[in-house]
């Protein structure tokens, strides 16, 4: 997300105050600035040509807008707010990462695509057969 720092234009009602890159990001800051009683709105920024008939499932970018009167305000919960880019010593070690070493019984399984195909297609002709062994006994009584 990027905070736009810009005036009010001539002639606009209403302000950008930030960029967003997904509508799920657009609609998190919506409700943070609803939380505050701000009112906003968002738009969709641009259109972009290799996800047009995509439907839901496009990731476009947004716009946010408030009234002029409430940018400065926004602009300012939004800057306290958002972290863009945290530090590393901000960000926590996973849990148990430091104990990984020391870890006893069996390894993390680690299938690629192709091996989780594989497993997938064998656990189906597995069941298969059963069903058809199972259809043929009762067939014979």
């Amino acid at each position: 997300m990027e905070i736009v720092d810009r005036g009010v234009g001539r002639g606009e009602e209403l302000v950008q105050v930030a960029y967003t890159d997904t509508r799920e990001e657009a609609a998190l800051v919506r409700g943070l600035l609803r939380e505050e009683g701000i009112r906003s709105l968002a738009r969709q920024a641009t259109l972009n040509a290799p996800t047009i008939g995509m439907g839901l499932l496009t990731r476009t970018a947004r716009r946010v807008y408030v009234r002029p009167e409430d940018a400065d305000r926004a602009r300012e919960l939004l800057g306290e707010v958002m972290i863009e880019n945290p530090l590393e010593d901000d960000v926590p070690e996973p849990v148990n990462a430091a104990h990984l070493a020391d870890a006893r019984g069996r390894r993390p399984r680690d299938y690629n695509v192709i091996g989780a195909y594989a497993r997938a297609c064998l656990v189906a002709i597995v069941v298969l057969g059963l069903v058809f062994v199972f259809f043929e006994l009762v067939r014979q009584m």
